[in-house]
């Protein structure tokens, strides 16, 4: 018995089947690789724009921790209060005022029971002694710590 015309040995299946492979040509190569190559290229631009956003908020961060290290100390201590060390890097500084809050009527500036309302301002330095962070808060003290 003979076989088929389009038939091969290997199982009858047609031989143009066999042969017919299809092969990337050169474009379809090129144009896979480009595809690869912009998402690389996006990929990247993406993780150094996350990675310089989290380098700014781990400095806010910093920043903002620092500062009120100092708010609570020197509400705690009171404005002269002396940094103890290490609660500041070396290098650092603080400092505080306290006055008097004067922007409210005459009768609310009055002590009440030898209590007023006073305005900590408390400033960080860094190393080379620049402001870094600054703060204000209002509380309520005693008549003779606000002088």
């Amino acid at each position: 018995m003979s076989s088929p015309p389009n038939s091969s040995q290997h199982g009858g299946r047609p031989r143009h089947t066999l042969r017919a492979r299809h092969r990337f040509t050169l474009l379809e190569v090129i144009i896979a690789a480009a595809i690869l190559a912009l998402a690389v290229v996006m990929s990247v631009g993406i993780m150094g724009g996350a990675r310089a956003r989290i380098l700014r908020a781990e400095s806010r961060w910093g920043r903002q921790h620092l500062l009120s290290q100092a708010v609570e100390l020197y509400l705690l201590g009171g404005p002269g209060a002396e940094v103890p060390p290490g609660l500041l890097p070396e290098g650092f500084s603080s400092s505080c005022t306290l006055t008097p809050v004067d922007d409210l009527s005459e009768e609310d500036l009055e002590p009440q029971q030898g209590w007023i309302l006073g305005c900590f301002h408390v400033s960080v330095y860094d190393v080379a002694g620049d402001l870094m962070a600054e703060c204000r808060i209002e509380k309520l003290v005693r008549e003779e710590d606000c002088e």
